[in-house]
């Protein structure tokens, strides 16, 4: 796809993109010198090995070896492919991709992302306008009754759908958006006689928003008793799914960007009233039903997840359900805990009842994830037999297994071996498994030193050094390996006003070049950072005289063969006196 978008926009972009400020986003940073020091977010890790160099705009991890510029970190981070990210880079900075190849496939698909984006935002303002206009009141006077002021209903655009079901027909028509698009932003639907009407009417609408703050889709509940659906949701679309979607978390991280806690709820009103009492670190998944996306998306947000369903039995086997989805991604630095309501409770209703001071409450006391995971058996099984002790071990130790955190599964372990009577000596044989596991870390094959991979990996790691070479044109002509190499990194860097290491990698990527560019960029040559031009100078120098030899060696075999003319004679000479001198001459 590179081919497609002129690799000039994508270094301009990544110039304007600060590695710092975007990959805070996603976790926290801890400045250390010059650089910028974090838990990787891409293993399991107690001691922070993930770096960020500012200047280089480049990061590193020394514990999994993942690296790469900007492009490299939404690619991994969040999944996204190479194009995916340069949209999301573009979005970011607002700037029109210039695409090469305008009818290709994937850019119509990127095309088509961005008219629905901008076609939902402004429906979304059609939606808010309705709220507060008056044959409308009664929508609003809903609201109020359920509790929520007018800050958070600008907070979170929450407006109104008409009971006509035509205006947002009426208005993609006047704007001469053809059938075909107009299904496509899921805001219509079309009937039995292939006529189109607006799929939310009479209907309070949530805008759900992607962590950017572009609307996905909506969700509307309905003013009308007699209508079957109480709540109906955008349909599945290019920027929308419910399984893919989490509704609050562009005001989360409007408020708070790296919650210590995160408290997971139902629906739309769950979020809203909770956030009027205080409870900043409060989203929706919008219904019951867990995805596996979801909970990347929630343990990207937090490590601590507290569940907090309706207190009916629906809301608590969703708990359980949560549960189970969760084990498989459950490592020793997660948390998860599960606030269980009154049977005819949910968080809207109970934080209204009891107000904050005691809500608060029952989030401390949040029932632990070893005890809710024990109860959910012992409340079915009574352990007065050993059958039932052997029934609970087939039940739990399926599940203990399927955790990858080594310590909780030790815990667990311990719990039903108290449980069923059983009080086996097996934590210490774990423990020291566990250490045996630590110390067999990936021994990384040393990569060979040589000159030219000395030469390279400094001026990826520093392409400023590139104006401290002279003589390009005698370097151009070296007989030396890798100096091909050398020369192709030197004349991009000459042809550019300022380049940093990331816009460096990003140009040669998908080239025979990327994969020892990458090994040498991360390459830790254990030259000091005062030493550093100075050694890239010494180095040029080796070079000059590496080329000498190879000269003052040809025609030393070509004088054995077949002899030498007054010129070539007057070289040797010359390249003898270079020789003689090359631990004292500078060259470069």
């Amino acid at each position: 796809m590179t081919e497609k978008i002129p690799k000039i926009f994508i270094q301009e972009l990544l110039e304007r993109t600060n590695l710092v400020e975007l990959i805070g986003n996603y976790i926290i940073l801890k400045k250390m010198g010059n650089n910028y020091h974090a838990l990787c977010p891409f293993h399991q890790e107690k001691t922070p090995s993930f770096v960020i160099n500012k200047s280089k705009q480049f990061f590193y991890c020394f514990g999994c070896n993942i690296h790469g510029n900007a492009i490299d970190f939404l690619m991994t981070y969040e999944g996204y492919n190479f194009l995916e990210s340069i949209n999301f880079l573009s979005s970011l900075h607002s700037l029109k991709i210039p695409y090469k190849n305008l009818n290709s496939k994937e850019t119509k698909k990127y095309l088509k992302i961005n008219f629905l984006h901008k076609i939902l935002k402004k429906i979304c303002k059609i939606y808010q306008k309705n709220l507060f206009q008056i044959p409308f009141n009664y929508a609003l006077q809903y609201l109020k009754k359920r509790g929520i002021n007018n800050n958070t209903i600008k907070k979170y655009s929450i407006g109104y759908a008409s009971i006509q079901k035509n205006q947002i027909i009426k208005y993609l028509t006047k704007k001469n958006i053809k059938k075909k698009n107009c299904l496509e932003t899921g805001l219509v639907s079309i009937n039995s006689y292939k006529e189109l009407y607006d799929r939310f009417y009479h209907r309070i609408i949530f805008p759900i928003r992607n962590q950017y703050g572009k609307i996905n889709g909506f969700g509307g509940r309905t003013l009308n008793i007699n209508n079957t659906a109480k709540y109906i949701n955008s349909p599945e679309s290019l920027i929308f799914s419910k399984k893919k979607n989490i509704y609050g978390l562009y005001e989360l991280y409007q408020k708070i960007p790296h919650p210590p806690k995160l408290l997971i709820v139902e629906g739309y009103l769950d979020v809203l009233s909770l956030i009027q009492h205080n409870i900043p670190y409060v989203v929706g998944i919008m219904g019951t039903t867990l995805s596996k996306y979801q909970v990347n998306i929630l343990f990207k947000i937090s490590s601590n997840l507290i569940f907090c369903y309706d207190g009916d039995k629906i809301g608590q086997e969703a708990h359980w359900k949560s549960l189970l989805l969760i084990l498989p991604y459950l490592y020793d630095s997660r948390t998860i805990k599960f606030i269980i309501l009154p049977k005819f409770e949910d968080p809207h209703s109970i934080i209204f009842k009891e107000g904050e001071k005691k809500f608060k409450k029952r989030i401390k006391n949040a029932q632990s994830f070893y005890t809710f995971f024990f109860n959910f058996f012992t409340n079915k099984l009574k352990l007065n037999s050993i059958d039932s002790k052997i029934k609970l071990s087939k039940l739990v130790i399926p599940l203990i297994k399927k955790i990858p955190g080594k310590m909780i599964q030790i815990y667990l372990r311990k719990i039903l071996g108290y449980k069923i009577g059983l009080l086996e000596h097996t934590e210490l044989q774990n423990i020291i498994y566990l250490q045996k596991k630590k110390n067999t870390k990936k021994i990384n094959t040393p990569i060979k030193i040589t000159t030219m991979r000395l030469l390279i990996s400094l001026i990826l790691q520093n392409p400023i050094l590139v104006k401290k070479i002279k003589n390009f044109k005698k370097i151009k002509k070296f007989h030396i390996q890798g100096i091909s190499t050398f020369v192709k990194i030197v004349k991009y860097l000459s042809n550019s006003s300022y380049i940093n290491t990331g816009q460096l990698l990003e140009h040669f990527r998908h080239t025979q070049y990327e994969k020892i560019f990458k090994k040498l960029l991360n390459w830790n040559n254990m030259i000091s950072t005062k030493k550093i031009t100075q050694t890239f100078l010494d180095l040029l120098n080796n070079l000059y005289i590496q080329e000498s030899e190879y000269q003052y060696n040809l025609l030393i075999t070509k004088e054995k063969n077949t002899g030498l003319n007054m010129s070539e004679k007057y070289k040797i000479f010359h390249l003898n006196k270079i020789l003689s001198k090359k631990n004292t001459k500078k060259f470069f």
